[in-house]
């Protein structure tokens, strides 16, 4: 255990640096960092720990009895007559009990393992999910702050202009009642950006007061999302397997109620040493020894109702596996339809509406040093530019939200396909499913 914690902790280290030196890491960095140091996840792989521990001490002998008795006459004639029974007696259960009850706990390991890379799968959603959202806040933080500069400036200037008689009174308080709203804009993405970063922080188990900073813009983000969704493979999700080995386990516990009915044979070897007074003979002393079988009928219990409970829970667990398979499919559905949407208004925007913006203002600029433009026109495509840039960060963000979505309903990212890691060797095995 030692050794785990100790490597685990090194990896980290690597990953992720120290609470005092900064952090750089792609979005990739932040899930395997947050594989490795998230401190829910850390504790949830001591299930398989203990699932292992079941399965160890499951399929075994009971364990054999010794009894002992002895008599004496010393209350009553006190002649040294008495009785001396040894016995050693074993439990040997019938049918294949000990091969289910094994079977049942293989299960239970595996469903162990399934359990934490499902959790893995959520896990890895989640940092990404915080970490699209971090970029996009920066992303509108930074055109909010370079539109307030950009008013700040024409208030500038549309003051001097009034200042001389040239300017009008609307284009002065036009762009100062813009300059305040940008840097509104501007504070609330910086808040929204650190309430997000905090979060991120607490899921890669580290302070808040650590450095981390996110290297991979939103764009790349993207791209390389869609490059990994068109490369993957269709897979089973982890939970979709978990439901399909607790109907293992459901089938294995209705063996195990029918082969319950019999319990089992009782084997026993007995020694007995009977000493008794014998007239005219005296103290005689005889030794016996003995073999007892018992065997239980099953008359009155017959587990009739335990295996009535187990067929039932099997067909239960039938249900749910086609309700979940069912909701699979829905939400890869929904999710590629979204990203598909999404995808559309992006590119959208990057093939009319940005360059509509740049030649927006390229033109009224233009007119403006002309005199063809009004300052108050200027200011005003200027304000809807900025608008149109910072709503297109929602898109972006919404686009990016939509392919992690797709990846975490098709469970189709890298590290959920990786061979599970034996926590006693760290050696990667496959598991079979």
């Amino acid at each position: 255990m030692c050794v785990i914690k100790i490597s685990i902790l090194v990896l980290a280290m690597c990953v992720i640096g120290s609470a005092s030196g900064a952090a750089d890491l792609s979005m990739e960095g932040v899930v395997h960092a947050a594989l490795l140091g998230n401190a829910d996840l850390a504790a949830a792989r001591f299930e398989v720990h203990k699932a292992e521990g079941r399965l160890r001490s499951s399929g075994l002998l009971p364990n054999p009895e010794i009894e002992f008795l002895g008599l004496s006459d010393f209350a009553s004639a006190n002649q040294g007559e008495g009785e001396i029974n040894v016995g050693l007696y074993q439990l040997f259960p019938l049918t294949s009990r000990l091969g289910i009850s094994r079977e049942i706990s293989r299960v239970g390991v595996a469903e162990a393992l399934r359990e934490i890379r499902n959790q893995e799968r959520l896990l890895i959603a989640k940092v990404q999910e915080l970490y699209i959202r971090i970029q996009a806040a920066q992303m509108r933080q930074q055109i909010a702050q370079s539109a307030g500069e950009d008013f700040h400036k024409y208030a500038a200037a549309a003051q001097e202009r009034l200042d001389s008689g040239q300017g009008s009174l609307s284009e002065s308080v036009m762009a100062r009642i813009e300059t305040q709203r940008w840097r509104i804009l501007a504070n609330e993405a910086h808040v929204e950006a650190e309430n997000f970063l905090i979060e991120l922080k607490t899921t890669l188990n580290l302070p808040a007061d650590a450095m981390l900073s996110l290297t991979e813009s939103l764009e790349d983000a993207v791209k390389n999302l869609r490059a990994r969704l068109q490369q993957s493979r269709p897979s089973q999700r982890p939970d979709v397997e978990l439901q399909w080995l607790a109907l293992d386990r459901a089938a294995a516990e209705a063996r195990l109620a029918r082969a319950s009915a019999w319990e089992g044979i009782r084997v026993g070897i007995e020694y007995k040493q009977d000493k008794s007074m014998e007239e005219p003979e005296g103290l005689g002393t005889g030794n016996f020894f003995g073999v007892g079988v018992s065997l239980p009928l099953p008359v009155w219990d017959r587990k009739i109702g335990d295996r009535l409970a187990a067929d039932a829970t099997a067909e239960q667990q039938r249900v749910k596996i086609r309700a979940l398979e069912l909701q699979v499919a829905n939400a890869i559905a929904t999710a590629k339809k979204q990203s598909d949407l999404y995808e559309g208004q992006w590119v959208l925007y990057g093939a009319e509406s940005r360059p509509l913006i740049e030649s927006a203002i390229r033109n009224m600029e233009a007119g403006f040093k002309d005199g063809r433009v009004e300052a108050t026109d200027v200011v005003s495509v200027h304000l809807q530019c900025d608008t149109l840039s910072h709503g297109s960060v929602e898109i972006l963000e919404n686009f990016a939200l939509s392919l992690v979505e797709l990846e975490s309903v098709t469970g189709t990212h890298p590290a959920i396909n990786l061979p599970y890691v034996n926590p006693n060797s760290l050696r990667k095995t496959k598991n079979k499913k």
